[in-house]
């Protein structure tokens, strides 16, 4: 992971996910931190992971604590110790990411929340190269990250918080970042009452709690 560019600006569309209950949260794959200093500031404790041990010294400034955590390692909290989790991008980096979902989820108390945003593999712009030119491209980010494992759609993200046993709360659209894309989709989106919302949103984010 030392060539992945870690981005080091507060995401607005991962903090709105995030609900005001939860006093002690963990963030895998936190980066640098920087959404997660806002929480910070707002007097929560967040404890951090990342495999990027520069990305860990940027985060260990901003947050009650941070850490390295090795890609083979099961989780890097304690089963039952936080009120929440965040999984901003992580999942689809992961091999066999769905056990390690499961694994992730037990860290959170029971009726405590996950919030989790991973790329939709089936927007429409990641179809066009696959359907018409027959190819997958590989980028160093964005939809096609040379560094994903995992092909994402809402229906399979779903179906893995269920095996976690985890409880869709709430789920949130996220368009393209070009203003009129951004725009347009959303327009689009609401006209046809989201029925085709699967094509339509960059990223699949959606906020679950562990059922008891």
């Amino acid at each position: 992971m030392a060539d992945y560019v870690y981005l080091d600006q507060p995401r607005a569309d991962i903090y709105r996910m995030i609900p005001p209950d939860g006093q002690v949260i963990g963030s895998i794959g936190c980066g640098r931190a920087a959404t997660e200093a806002q929480l910070v500031r707002e007097g929560r404790e967040v404890h951090g992971a990342d495999v990027s041990s520069e990305a860990i010294e940027a985060a260990r400034t901003r947050l009650t604590s941070a850490r390295v955590i090795e890609p083979g390692e099961e989780t890097p909290f304690e089963e039952n110790s936080l009120d929440g989790l965040i999984l901003a991008d992580v999942l689809e980096h992961l091999p066999m990411a769905w056990l390690k979902l499961q694994s992730f989820s037990r860290a959170v108390k029971p009726g405590g929340w996950v919030v989790i945003s991973v790329p939709n593999n089936r927007y429409v712009e990641a179809l066009v190269p696959l359907l018409f030119k027959g190819d997958w491209p590989e980028y160093p980010m964005g939809i096609f990250d040379e560094t994903h494992l995992q092909v994402m759609t809402h229906k399979r993200l779903n179906r893995w918080c269920e095996a976690a046993g985890l409880r869709k709360e709430a789920e949130f659209d996220f368009y393209d970042f070009q203003f009129l894309k951004r725009n347009l989709y959303r327009a689009v989106n609401l006209a046809t009452f989201r029925l085709f919302r699967s094509f339509l949103t960059f990223e699949v984010q959606a906020r679950y709690r562990r059922k008891a």
